[in-house]
């Protein structure tokens, strides 16, 4: 079940698993949340686990059982894998980059030096203001069915038989808005945020 408790058990047992030749994925599909305070770098986004039954729920409650960004931040950061991306198809989910922006406690920093020869990625589906759409005939929501033309070869690839990060976000930043009009959805745009060297994250058969 995914219980804030189960999914810091599994990172933790990956932190002591993976080495710096290693590639991390870190994929969330689900609910997300912002949640404001007076003080703007005090705003943090949540991804929302199984037990926050209130998608407003106080802050106290969203940092007890749900996951913010700033705490995967730090899991990036005690992660010893050199390549490493997170992927979150969450409403609002651009709120975590924003979270990361206004930080000015040293996490940028170490991240920033982490990634200087390697490479630490975050995309988002949506802005922080801005629903992640889902359409049942796709099956999926908008972005991660954009992630999938592209990670099976079906769109966007350039014929050199490799998908980079690079291509991924620039990919689903096309793809997402066109999907969204095509559909009819509320307007949504994918976000980024990252440091290092682009890497590819498929190899295409």
């Amino acid at each position: 079940m995914a219980l804030k408790g189960n999914i810091v058990a599994a990172i933790n047992e990956i932190k002591s698993l993976v080495g710096p030749e290693d590639v991390f994925i870190f994929y969330y599909a689900g609910h997300g949340v912002m949640s404001y305070a007076k003080v703007a770098e005090d705003s943090d986004f949540f991804i929302v686990t199984h037990d926050v039954t209130n998608l407003y729920s106080e802050t106290s409650i969203l940092q007890e059982k749900a996951i913010s960004a700033n705490e995967l931040m730090d899991y990036s950061v005690e992660i010893s894998a050199a390549k490493q991306l997170f992927i979150l198809d969450a409403c609002h989910s651009g709120g975590a980059l924003d979270a990361f922006a206004t930080r000015g406690d040293g996490r940028e920093k170490a991240l920033a030096q982490l990634a200087r020869s390697t490479g630490t990625f975050f995309i988002t589906a949506a802005q922080d203001a801005q629903y992640a759409n889902e359409v049942g005939d796709l099956k999926h929501g908008l972005f991660t069915y954009a992630l999938l033309e592209i990670l099976n070869g079906e769109q966007g690839n350039n014929g050199d038989g490799k998908i980079t990060i690079s291509e991924l976000k620039v990919y689903v930043e096309e793809r997402v808005p066109e999907l969204s009009e095509q559909y009819r959805g509320s307007p949504q745009y994918p976000t980024s945020y990252g440091f290092g060297q682009d890497f590819p994250i498929v190899i295409l058969k």
